[in-house]
């Protein structure tokens, strides 16, 4: 029988797979791990996870491999475990979901994943062909607010050397952005410029650096997604999105799908930047009156 696994990582997406009866999973935060959870308490080789009837019923069998930080199930120590209903585990302070499914159950969330990398690829095509500048960015921002279930957002995009302005927005105004109960996810937005890679909040109530920020509690903020934008010109910019409430969790596919559309939009803002379109249609006098800028804003 077919099972479902996801893992809730602290501070990371969430990790959703289907899984197939006799074969052997590998978990732990080795690269070469067939589920691998990128948290400092999981091993590099944590624990295997299979899958079979053996004549019977369906059971899914969970073995620790020797790690450091072990396994729990219903808060205590194991190192076999067999499954025949969902359960929750621990992998070392990561908590994991086994859901059992049956054939026609894991064929259709297969092919929902098919489909959703299809409409993604199928959107990013239009950004790279699309030669309306002006309706890129907020385009961009409306699939990055689909794709992740989220309720509002704002993308920040600066050419090379100018400073970073606000260039669209949605389920918020601009003045939202002025409040000093917004400012809390300054520090997400930074993180991601920093880094240069995707940071991820499911509930900002298990995420210290963020949750404890007054302004991200009083804002009301739970969870969030930042995506920078790859401008090969040297361009540089952020898709923001976040939610008043928690969950559906962020997962791997969401972020890989979102990160997807943004890179595509990234690419064609660089390629209307060399021709000198972004410049012209950022330096609008009407368009600069609606950017205010990100470091005047993150200040307050």
């Amino acid at each position: 029988m077919p099972a479902r696994f996801s893992a809730y990582p602290p501070d990371r997406a969430a990790l959703v797979q289907v899984l197939d009866e006799g074969v052997v999973y590998r978990i732990g935060r080795g690269a070469d791990c067939e589920l691998r959870i990128d948290h400092p308490s999981v091993s590099r080789y944590h624990a295997e996870l299979r899958g079979s009837a053996d004549g019977g019923a369906p059971r899914w069998k969970l073995h620790d491999t020797g790690s450091k930080n072990g396994l729990r199930v219903e808060g205590h120590l194991a190192l076999n475990v067999e499954f025949a209903a969902s359960t929750w585990f621990a992998v070392g302070d990561v908590y994991c979901w086994l859901e059992p499914l049956d054939a026609a159950a894991a064929a259709a969330l297969r092919e929902q994943s098919v489909r959703r990398r299809a409409a993604s690829r199928e959107l990013s095509a239009r950004f790279v062909a699309s030669r309306d500048l002006g309706t890129l960015i907020p385009q961009a921002l409306d699939v990055a607010l689909e794709l992740s279930g989220l309720e509002r957002g704002f993308v920040l995009y600066a050419p090379a050397e100018e400073p970073l302005r606000v260039r669209a927005c949605r389920g918020l105004a601009i003045d939202d952005l002025a409040k000093a109960s917004f400012s809390g996810s300054a520090a997400a937005v930074e993180r991601a410029l920093a880094s240069r890679a995707p940071v991820v909040c499911c509930d900002t109530a298990d995420t210290p650096w963020l949750g404890l920020r007054p302004s991200v509690r009083l804002g009301g903020i739970r969870a969030l997604v930042c995506v920078p934008l790859q401008v090969g010109t040297g361009g540089r910019g952020v898709v923001y999105l976040d939610s008043h409430k928690p969950g559906p969790p962020v997962t791997e596919l969401d972020i890989e799908l979102i990160d997807s559309v943004a890179q595509h939009a990234a690419a064609a803002l660089a390629a209307g930047d060399l021709q000198g379109e972004v410049r012209d249609l950022l330096r609008d006098e009407r368009l600069d009156e609606l950017a205010p800028r990100w470091d005047e804003l993150r200040s307050l």
